[in-house]
């Protein structure tokens, strides 16, 4: 095992993951919702790859996503897990990307959840946010503690190969059914959150009026400058454009 740190953190967070996709399965049932975790399906696609794709062709893979009674991406979900949080604006900012990016490519998402296990900076919570993606955080802590009622060391230094050497083929003498028990374990304190998070999108009231909540504009010029006009109702938005109506030889001062 070239790095048994990195397969030890890859198989504890599938472990949580197949947690969360079991949880929202039993929550989105009894509303005829589909969830896809992934795989060969048919009529759908030929790979393993559960992917997305948006207005300009870009493929997101995503962990899990609830589809309506149409077969129209309704949630999407997913689970990471940094033990360091010197890669937290990579992770960070893709989840922002592609989230944003699909969202405004299929209306029909209703919201994007990110679950969040180990270290993570301020800075890179606030960001996700900020993209209109929902949060729900598991502390490297709760994960040290789960590990170590199974006699697993999961707190070492970033310079220590050894301990996670150990650990990781302690772990891999687990059973598979103690090995979803811990990714039960890890999630359990948050059950009932991510219940609440998936059920106020399911149940929301496909009735109740829509209102104008923000417009973002984006323009972009012939020297491949991009502006960015963010309004809060559609008349502020009517009379920028307005201003607008007779394209102009030249956007100098106007933008």
């Amino acid at each position: 095992m070239a790095n048994p740190a990195s397969a030890l953190g890859e198989a504890i967070g599938l472990s949580v993951e197949q947690e969360i996709q079991k949880i929202i399965q039993k929550i989105v049932e009894p509303y005829g919702l589909y969830v896809d975790v992934g795989g060969k399906r048919s009529g759908k696609r030929e790979k393993e790859k559960l992917l997305l794709i948006n207005e300009t062709g870009n493929a997101y893979q995503i962990d899990t996503v609830i589809e309506d009674r149409n077969g129209n991406p309704l949630i999407l979900v997913e689970s990471k897990y940094l033990r360091y949080k010197k890669h937290n604006r990579d992770k960070a900012s893709w989840t922002c990307v592609a989230h944003y990016k699909l969202r405004t490519t299929y209306p029909s998402v209703k919201k994007s959840i990110a679950i969040l296990m180990g270290n993570w900076s301020r800075p890179s919570l606030k960001l996700m946010k900020s993209f209109g993606v929902e949060i729900l955080e598991i502390p490297f802590s709760d994960m040290v503690e789960v590990l170590e009622k199974h006699q697993i060391n999961f707190n070492w230094s970033e310079d220590d190969s050894t301990t996670p050497r150990k650990s990781w083929v302690k772990y891999c003498k687990l059973s598979t059914s103690t090995r979803k028990e811990i990714g039960r374990q890890i999630l359990l304190k948050y059950k009932n959150n991510l219940e609440s998070m998936i059920l106020e999108a399911v149940q929301a009231d496909p009735d109740k009026p829509k209102n104008v909540d923000k417009i973002e504009l984006l323009i972009k010029t012939t020297h491949n400058e991009f502006y960015v006009k963010n309004f809060t109702s559609i008349k502020d938005s009517l009379k920028y454009m307005l201003g607008l109506i007779v394209d102009p030889s030249d956007l100098e001062g106007l933008l």
